[in-house]
């Protein structure tokens, strides 16, 4: 549909720099294309102008690409849970072909045959700790766990890819626990494939619907009396028996039929021949024959990139012929030349001058080389004749990110985008421009995580992992002030107040340290300068969010708020910092009693004159704006329900409010989207799509409101995305109007059974706030008085603790006060309706999370609770909490099981399953397809993921509770 279009991937900076090969070259005369991959997506990059094409479909981080020889066709693969192999035509960059889950994890390698129409792929190994099985998905692959003797084996397989099949036509089990890496077809006989591990090759041969056959030579290091390093790529030579792989060590192993009886391998088998030494203790990383004559495969080299960052031309008995050991970019992890004209035998290239004079000078099409350093370097053959090292260096066409992303900041100002990495790099990139504006390096181990740019885009504040956080002037990078006393360990939330004058920082030890800029002991006769003003180590779980309150705030009263997973909002007074340190307003605001926050952010949308909020978001798929000036839970809303729970958000416009302003979320992992105001927990003013196939570590909005910046951690990539918020505000309106989409999301929908149980319930509710026991003409005015709203809850199913019952009537309390300045104390029936929907949990009760809070109330000792005693079951329910008398308890037993003498009921020690199968007579929770489910699904490019299934069925609990 049209949802896909609200964010548009723009621009990817970055490179997935090791997969070996992952570089091709699909140059020619006429254009200056290469291919490579940048975590789930594949990139055509026109390098001379820097445009870019992205292929977009897969999930997981591309592990595998090849490119057919006439560079019309590129294959992708990704490894990881629901992984595809794609193949894309070039010229138009669709996809033509798609199998899903070719291999249970993925595909670890793969090669095109020459003849076009065969792909091989090589399995990916299970993975060490089996991430992929996560409760929920089809198939889990961590069921089945073998001892670790029977580990499920690695399979090569063939595929006819033009064809309708969407299996393999030949597969094979290898039978090694040495995990093979790298494949391919035999250019001279494509029945003929060759694959290695570290320290194991294998030779295959294969045929439509016919077995694999394969040997392994043997390779004795006393043979050769020498030690054999691990195996790195293996080459067939061309018109010959012969095939190289090369080592770590910087030897090639040569393998050929051989005469010599020798009584381990048959006569039609390749071994082990000879050992060359070619670069002693460098490794080979890359082996690959270049054929220069399409006619003739003998005029042609072995080329070999090297760890020490060389790329070396030998002949097939690997005589050097030239090299080229100035590129100094790093280790070579691959080579690709681009496409000679057909018949041009002489390669009379541009720029390869022919007055060098000798005869065979060494000529080849230009190539490209990408490192290790993620860099990606151009060379032309004339290279090799140039005098000057610096001349012979190649072309820097392609610089990705080298270590892994956490920071990510916009200008405020400008068109520029802040990136940090662990290798201690910061980069200033116009994205206008695409390219790199300013560039800083730091020293000493210090590694930087966060990036944050003051309001006035003079300052940005640089969080490092050990705890030090520096400001630099944003115009140079030169370094203002460093803080470095007040914690060691990794800073993970930087805010300045919306006037630059305050920064306030929350570090992975739970402190949250206060700075500011100000006179020197407030005297005026001293410059303005940063200084420490105060910490707090005000929580006992990791802290979730941190945000100061904005502009709208009253004067002079300035307030830092933070968030933690112990479900406490604390605020802190800022302006009183100068006598003595911020202090913390007490008391703090409970947030959640059962789920988990994930983040705050400052919420001064919605509501006149009410705009002092704070914005929280938790585990369980909601959101909770607060007021901040007496504590109460102004609104609680759904929130989107692809993948994980929201941990970030932010808007997208500076000074817009309702249907004009939108914002931007990112979940934990993956998932980026957008939603409009006002947060009503309507479904249809969501979007989302996978952003990275794994975590997203921080998210902006440039200072236009034009794009949004994401970086993904250890997938060494920051995407730029085009924000169009028009399809979002058009299926607001599509999907209906009222409470429409809101009786979408309940179970059967408008038709449903549901439904017209929550009208006679709520008719029912109006008579009987009015008195039953009446026969007068009642006055009916389709309202009913908010302290109903509980009982309705609970008749549905719901059952609302103390506390969500005074967050649900403060909110119907406080829903018009900003307006006319007057309380709501009676709710019409789609009010409700609305209130129901955002308040019941997403998440149904059932057997399980009794047995974790049974587990939680024995404190994880082993055994079962005992039913009496202060720790006991009873004990903890009569004092602790929300408590309970114990009238009241045996009232519900009563209800329950129809016998109100507890201890006739519960045993001595109490079962959690059987207390939840047969006490609270709890199904176990499955999930419905009914209109109650809130599936969302995910657009991305062609393929879909479907989100989170969430069901609250409101059967599970249906406890009679009428009064």
């Amino acid at each position: 549909g049209s949802e896909g279009q609200a964010l548009t991937m723009h621009w990817t900076l970055g490179i997935n720099k090791d997969v070996v090969g992952g570089v091709h070259n699909l140059s020619d005369a006429d254009s200056s294309d290469m291919f490579y991959a940048a975590a789930h997506t594949g990139v055509i990059l026109d390098y001379n102008t820097g445009g870019q094409r992205l292929l977009q479909g897969h999930v997981n981080p591309i592990t595998a690409t090849a490119v057919s020889q006439d560079k019309k066709w590129i294959v992708t693969a990704d490894t990881g849970p629901d992984s595809m192999m794609v193949v894309w035509e070039r010229e138009s960059g669709t996809p033509v072909k798609t199998f899903f889950n070719p291999h249970p994890y993925g595909v670890h390698a793969l090669d095109i045959a020459p003849k076009l129409q065969y792909l091989v792929t090589l399995a990916a190994p299970v993975p060490a700790h089996d991430s992929s099985a996560q409760p929920g998905q089809e198939g889990r692959p961590g069921e089945h766990t073998k001892p670790a003797g029977e580990q499920e084996c690695q399979s090569i397989s063939v595929w006819d890819w033009p064809s309708d099949r969407d299996t393999p036509i030949c597969t094979a089990a290898v039978g090694t626990q040495d995990v093979q890496t790298c494949v391919l077809f035999n250019a001279w006989e494509p029945h003929e494939i060759g694959t290695n591990g570290k320290r194991r090759v294998f030779f295959w041969t294969w045929d439509v619907d016919q077995p694999f056959q394969f040997y392994s030579p043997a390779l004795a290091p006393r043979d050769f009396k020498q030690r054999i390093g691990d195996f790195t790529q293996t080459i067939f030579l061309p018109d010959a028996t012969q095939a190289a792989t090369g080592t770590v060590d910087g030897d090639v192993v040569i393998w050929d039929l051989s005469l010599i009886v020798d009584g381990l391998s048959r006569p039609d088998e390749r071994r082990a021949v000879k050992i060359i030494k070619l670069c002693p203790e460098v490794a080979l990383n890359v082996l690959m024959v270049h054929i220069k004559g399409r006619n003739s495969p003998t005029d042609g080299n072995v080329v070999i990139g090297a760890a020490d960052g060389a790329v070396r031309f030998y002949d097939y008995q690997f005589r050097v012929v030239a090299w080229f050991e100035d590129l100094n970019s790093g280790s070579v992890k691959s080579i690709s030349f681009e496409r000679s004209v057909e018949g041009d035998e002489d390669l009379e290239l541009p720029g390869a001058t022919s007055s060098v004079g000798v005869e065979d000078d060494f000529k080849c099409p230009n190539f490209l080389v990408s490192t290790g350093a993620a860099l990606v370097v151009h060379v032309e053959s004339r290279l090799f004749y140039e005098l000057s090292p610096d001349d012979r260096r190649g072309r820097l066409v392609l610089q990705g990110l080298e270590s892994p992303v956490h920071g990510l900041c916009c200008d405020p100002t400008q068109a520029v985008v802040a990136v940090c990495g662990y290798s201690g790099f910061l980069h200033l990139w116009n994205y206008n421009t695409r390219s790199l504006h300013l560039v800083k390096t730091f020293e000493n181990k210090l590694y930087p995580h966060l990036l944050q740019y003051s309001p006035d885009g003079k300052l940005l504040a640089v969080g490092f992992t050990n705890g030090y956080c520096k400001l630099l002037k944003a115009s140079d990078l030169s370094e203002v002030v460093s803080f470095h006393r007040e914690s060691r360990d990794c800073v993970i939330h930087a805010v300045f107040s919306h006037d630059s004058s305050y920064l306030a920082l929350a570090h992975a030890d739970r402190c949250v340290c206060i700075y500011r800029f100000a006179h020197r002991f407030n005297d005026k006769n001293y410059a303005k300068e940063w200084s420490y003003c105060g910490k707090h180590k005000s929580h006992w779980r990791p802290i979730v969010g941190l945000c100061f309150s904005g502009p709208e705030g009253e004067k002079d009263k300035l307030r830092l708020f933070s968030l933690g997973e112990d479900r406490r909002l604390v605020e802190y007074n800022v302006k009183g910092a100068e006598f003595g340190g911020p202090q913390i307003v007490s008391p703090d605001t409970i947030v959640e009693q059962e789920a988990r926050p994930t983040g705050c952010i400052w919420y001064p949308f919605g509501g006149k004159g009410d705009n002092q909020k704070v914005l929280t978001m938790n585990d369980e798929y909601k959101f909770k704006i607060w007021n901040t000036s007496n504590r109460s839970c102004r609104k609680t809303a759904l929130a989107p329900t692809y993948g994980d729970p929201i941990t970030k958000m932010m808007p997208v416009y500076q000074g817009s409010d309702g249907e004009d302003q939108f914002m931007l979320y990112a979940t934990h992992e993956k998932v980026l989207g957008l939603i409009q105001l006002p947060l009503d927990g309507n479904p249809n003013k969501c979007m989302g799509l996978i952003a990275h196939p794994g975590q997203i570590s921080a998210i902006s909005v440039d200072y236009q409101g034009q794009y949004a910046f994401t970086c993904g951690g250890n997938d060494l990539t920051v995407n730029q995305w085009l924000i169009d918020p028009q399809p979002v505000a058009s299926a607001s309106i599509t999907g209906g109007s009222g409470i429409e989409p809101f009786v979408k999301l309940l179970d059967g929908g408008e038709e449903g059974e549901f439904f017209s149980d929550m009208k006679d319930y709520f008719y029912y509710s109006q008579i009987r706030s009015q008195d039953e026991e009446t026969t007068k003409a009642r006055n009916l005015d389709g309202m009913i008085p908010v302290t109903e709203i509980p009982h309705l809850m609970c008749a549905l199913g719901f059952f609302p603790t103390q506390l969500e019952i005074k967050n649900m009537t403060a909110e119907v309390k406080y829903s018009k006060f900003g307006e006319t300045g007057e309380y709501v104390d009676r709710v019409g029936f789609e009010d409700f309706v609305r209130l129901y929907v955002n308040h019941r949990p997403v998440f149904a009760v059932g057997p399980d999370q009794i047995k974790q809070a049974f587990e939680a109330m024995n404190r994880h000792e082993p055994g079962l609770l005992p039913r009496d005693g202060e720790n006991g079951l009873l004990g903890l329910l009569t004092t602790r909490g929300e408590k309970l008398t114990l009238e009241e308890l045996e009232h519900c037993f009563e209800a329950l099981v129809g016998e109100s003498a507890i201890h006739r009921v519960l045993d001595d020690d109490v079962d959690s399953l059987h207390f939840a199968h047969n006490i609270l007579g709890l199904a176990d929770a499955s999930v419905n397809e009914g209109g109650g489910s809130q599936e969302q699904s995910l657009a991305i490019g062609n393929s879909m993921e479907g989100g989170t299934k969430s069901e609250w069925g409101g059967t599970t609990l249906a406890l009679s509770s009428a009064p």
